[in-house]
C-alpha cells in the first residue's frame, strides 16, 4: 500500500539512540487519505522526500526498509527477562532465565489455549 501526498516537513529532533524523529503536516485530507495512513500506522517502509524545487523521478529500493526494531518477540523475552530479574532480587525464584522464560511463556501459551473455540 502507498500513498503520495504534498507535505511539509517540521521541524525534526534528535534521540539519545541517534535517530531522527521525522514530523510531517500535510493539507486537509480526504476520508480516503486519513484512513489509507491510519491503517498504515506502525508499519516499516521508505520516505522519500524532495523539495518542490527539486522534483526527479528517484530510484525507490527494492528491498524491504527495516528500521531495526526488536521483534515482538524479543521485546516480550526483554520483558520477562526484567521479570526474572526482579523476582531474583526479592528471592521469590531461584533458577536460571532459561527455566523462568519457559516456565512464564507456558503459562500464556496454556492460557491463549483455553480461549480457543474448538
Amino acid at each position: 500500500m502507498k500513498i503520495l501526498l504534498p507535505v511539509q516537513l517540521n521541524p525534526i529532533s534528535r534521540r539519545k539512540d541517534k535517530s531522527v524523529k521525522l514530523s510531517y503536516e500535510t493539507r486537509e485530507l480526504s476520508p480516503e487519505e486519513t484512513l489509507t495512513l491510519m491503517s498504515m500506522e506502525g508499519e516499516e517502509g521508505w520516505v522519500l522526500f524532495s523539495s518542490n524545487q527539486d522534483i526527479k523521478e528517484e530510484e525507490i529500493p527494492e528491498a524491504n526498509a527495516d528500521l531495526g526494531q526488536k521483534t515482538q518477540s524479543t521485546r516480550i523475552r526483554s520483558c520477562l527477562y526484567k521479570l526474572y530479574m526482579q523476582e531474583v532480587h526479592a528471592q521469590t525464584f531461584l533458577g536460571t532465565f532459561e527455566n523462568y522464560y519457559k516456565d512464564k511463556t507456558e503459562l500464556y501459551i496454556t492460557f491463549l489455549k483455553e480461549k480457543i473455540n474448538d
